[in-house]
């Protein structure tokens, strides 16, 4: 032990006069075992001094009596104590201060998804970031998910008061995704929209986490969650109109050349993992179909700009297939608002909920540069025309963030996006990393919802 160290403790004045004054009359084992040293029995943690090193900190300590530091401090030696103090001092101060942070106990479950990335979830999860969150006061239970499906099964049907602190995800985009179904359609939808949803990135799409809170690792993420607070974020929603099937969304949907590669992806995930996105991109790119779509779009105008701050007062059913949303008008279309109507061919279609920063990218470029996390709207990008130079085209001016520039992509803010495949399109509609299929030629009706969700954490620009 070096009486050198700086130690800084609650300890009053008094305290310390009482415990380092010296009294030629007391023998000299008091000092060593003094009641108000409390060393009487040894503790865990404690660490009785020798005789040599007592008696270098005796002097140390008369020294300091000397020259008057202790007796013109204050009660509070956390901040005005600039002084040295014995190194035994602190253990009590250090082990009070455990047992106080360890009152403050924040229960989550934890969902984790082994077959993230390169199957390295659990690793990730136990070995960096377990042991930040129990010393940060999160009393965990772990699950892992055991098949596709799973995590949103475990979030409609978990006891919330068993974790109601939260949920936090381990994986990608996907599991988070799935969380997010399953909370909105509970039955108790008032208390599930209370409960934030953490993420610790360890999947191969992790963009919500890095667009909306700047975390790219798993140990940044575990250090949001210990620090605490919350982000807002909004909710849209993707239905299939004529069959009535509804799936939420937190980053985005998408149609057309995405839409295909996330489809021809999921037959590389076990082999290649979070490579597979470009290795299905190539095969896509070398083999481009013709997309042809009919959008209908309605515009956000600054005077018609909707209130979609989540209301609690009120709960009904909104949705065809029987999900609650509070209360607020769902964005449905009106006859009074003036629809713009797109028919022809399209690369690719995609309505973003926050501007998207793939952590893929090769200079992390934003897809929706104007886009927030929590401005009550949508972001609609329209690539038109057919081709792969336009495509290449489009993908170099992307990693520069020039692709807004080029005269064929089109950028506008919406309340609500219909679209319908024309031809042999394919039918598919991208959310969040999910695939939904459909049968035919449906129509996807995209539109925020008037809730909003809460993400465990803050970003780092945001923290005061």
């Amino acid at each position: 032990m070096s009486s050198r160290s700086l130690v800084r403790s609650p300890v009053s004045c008094s305290a310390v006069n009482e415990c380092f004054s010296y009294n030629s009359r007391r023998p000299r084992s008091y000092y060593q075992y003094s009641n108000t040293m409390k060393l009487q029995t040894p503790q865990a943690g404690q660490v009785l001094l020798p005789r040599k090193l007592w008696k270098s900190t005796r002097l140390q300590t008369t020294l300091l009596i000397q020259r008057r530091t202790v007796s013109n401090c204050c009660s509070d030696l956390s901040t005005t104590y600039t002084e040295q103090l014995p190194s035994y001092l602190a253990l009590n101060v250090l082990q009070d201060q455990s047992n106080a942070k360890q009152n403050n106990i924040r229960k989550v479950l934890v969902i984790l998804n082994p077959n993230s990335g390169f199957r390295s979830s659990r690793e990730v999860f136990y070995k960096k970031v377990q042991s930040t969150l129990k010393l940060s006061g999160f009393a965990m239970e772990v699950v892992e998910t055991a098949y596709a499906g799973h995590a949103k099964v475990l979030a409609s049907t978990v006891d919330l008061s068993t974790c109601p602190d939260g949920i936090i995800c381990v994986g990608g985009d996907g599991v988070v995704n799935e969380v997010v179904n399953g909370l909105l359609g509970r039955d108790d939808l008032r208390e599930a929209l209370q409960l934030p949803i953490g993420i610790v990135p360890a999947g191969s799409d992790n963009s919500l986490v890095w667009s909306v809170l700047g975390i790219r690792d798993p140990v940044s993420a575990a250090t949001a969650l210990a620090k605490g607070g919350f982000t807002p974020i909004d909710v849209f929603a993707v239905k299939w109109i004529q069959a009535g099937v509804t799936h939420f969304g937190l980053t985005a949907s998408y149609c057309g050349f995405v839409a295909d590669v996330l489809q021809l992806s999921e037959k590389f995930r076990l082999q290649l993992g979070p490579f597979r996105y470009v290795i299905a991109g190539i095969l896509k790119f070398l083999s481009l179909p013709q997309y042809k779509f009919e959008v209908d779009y309605l515009p956000l105008s600054p005077e018609k700009n909707p209130n979609l701050e989540p209301q609690i007062e009120k709960c009904h059913d909104q949705l065809s297939d029987g999900i609650k949303v509070k209360s607020g008008t769902y964005m449905d279309s009106s006859t009074g608002d003036n629809w713009v109507t797109r028919k022809g061919e399209f690369l690719g279609i995609l309505v973003c909920n926050h501007f998207c920063r793939p952590a893929q990218g090769l200079f992390s470029p934003l897809v929706a540069p104007k886009a927030q996390h929590d401005d009550g709207s949508l972001d609609l990008i329209l690539v038109h025309g057919s081709g792969r130079l336009r495509l290449f085209c489009f993908f170099v001016a992307y990693q520069f963030c020039w692709h807004l520039l080029l005269p064929f992509v089109e950028y506008v803010k919406v309340k609500q996006v219909k679209i319908r495949p024309v031809g042999s399109t394919h039918s598919g509609c991208g959310v969040d990393g999910e695939l939904l299929q459909a049968e035919g030629q449906p129509e996807w009706q995209c539109s925020l919802l008037p809730v909003q969700g809460r993400l465990l954490g803050r970003h780092p620009r945001t923290q005061k």
